[in-house]
């Protein structure tokens, strides 16, 4: 009897450090997914109010590594949230639809942001 319960606490110890790993990552998470809709404010902001700036290229490339980086991050966040809603047997339905919902809008985003790039310039050219 003793062994049951020795091994259904350290699952309870287990399940709550995934938790916790869970609950952190999607805080800093949450933390990027607000600086990275700060970056796409300031850059329509320019086209906006018709500001030359002189990092705008600097400012698309963080704008698309951010979106990918925390798309990517979102996947991962809700692969975890769904494996840890199934071995919880508690469903966590605000925490999967937010990495969802976050993931999407990252994406339309630096799409709209590429689109609006080449739009205004006429195409996109790389230099090797």
């Amino acid at each position: 009897m003793r062994d049951d319960h020795k091994v259904q606490i350290c699952y309870h110890v287990d399940m709550l450090q995934k938790r916790r790993v869970f609950d952190l990552t999607n805080s800093i998470m949450n933390y990027l997914f607000w600086v990275f809709l700060l970056l796409c404010g300031i850059y329509f902001a320019s086209y906006w109010f018709e500001l030359k700036l002189s990092f705008l290229d600097y400012l698309v490339n963080t704008i698309n590594i951010a979106a990918w980086l925390l798309s990517g991050v979102s996947v991962v966040l809700l692969v975890l949230a769904l494996l840890l809603a199934i071995a919880d047997k508690d469903l966590k339905l605000f925490s999967i639809l937010w990495c969802l919902l976050r993931m999407v809008i990252c994406v339309v985003l630096s799409v709209l942001v590429d689109l609006s790039l080449i739009m205004t310039s006429g195409g996109v050219s790389v230099n090797l």
